[in-house]
């Protein structure tokens, strides 16, 4: 990610911006491309993502729904500093600032869909990466959610995904390792760890989702992680409210 946003920043500082929003936030392409200055809450630090742009049109975001989706630090200022420099040159011209924020040279729309792969593409070669498809920066940036603590929940609804259960199903393979180092840190409130344990079934090991119907057994209805009657023995042994 930072290779690539360096390289875009000496090939193509035109389009760092757009891309630095792409990773920082995880949005679709035509919500990126939809974005107005008046979607930007500077003090919230957040921005509103409510609609999508696509074949020279504007429409409703991909589920209909409107949702917030938090700033970094880093892209505020950089986001501030780009508008403070519209500003300047609409007094220049005396037309006033564009309201959209990813705008054609010298026009108002948004640039196009194909020409911003165009361009990403062109800076992936001169970094000398892959070639990927710029979704793949909306896995990117729920990969290094995930990885770094974030819940489903946050990630899901930062995402716009209409249900958990999208998120678990497409992201679900990160949260492994982090639930063996919750379980782990059991370990400091019971035995220590140096004594010899015997290897027995952890009851709070994640068990695979199973599919609604007769099946489903005790499924919760989020479909997010289910418990057997193992585990919540286990849980009523340790006292956990």
């Amino acid at each position: 990610m930072s290779h690539f946003l360096n390289n875009c920043r000496e090939y193509r500082p035109d389009f760092h911006p757009f891309f630095m929003t792409a990773f920082r936030t995880g949005m679709r392409l035509g919500e990126l491309l939809a974005l107005k200055w008046d979607d930007v809450d500077w003090h919230g630090k957040f921005i509103r993502v409510n609609k999508s742009f696509r074949r020279g049109q504007f429409a409703p975001t991909k589920t209909g729904k409107i949702r917030r989706v938090d700033m970094s630090d880093q892209l505020l200022a950089l986001l501030h500093s780009k508008h403070v420099e519209r500003k300047k040159e609409a007094l220049k011209s005396g037309i006033g600032v564009i309201p959209c924020i990813f705008h054609e040279r010298g026009g108002t729309m948004p640039v196009s869909q194909n020409y911003v792969r165009q361009v990403f593409w062109g800076v992936l070669k001169k970094a000398g990466l892959r070639r990927i498809r710029i979704h793949d920066i909306r896995h990117t940036f729920a990969s290094l959610l995930l990885t770094d603590g974030a819940s489903l929940v946050y990630v899901k609804e930062q995402l716009g995904h209409s249900s958990i259960q999208m998120t678990v199903d497409i992201y679900g393979h990160l949260i492994p390792s982090a639930n063996r180092d919750a379980v782990n840190r059991l370990d400091e409130e019971g035995q220590p760890a140096t004594q010899p344990q015997q290897k027995r079934h952890n009851p709070l090991q994640v068990m695979p989702l199973q599919p609604y119907g007769a099946e489903a057994g005790t499924r919760t209805p989020t479909g997010i992680l289910p418990l057997d009657p193992e585990c919540i023995a286990a849980l009523n042994l340790m006292k956990i409210d």
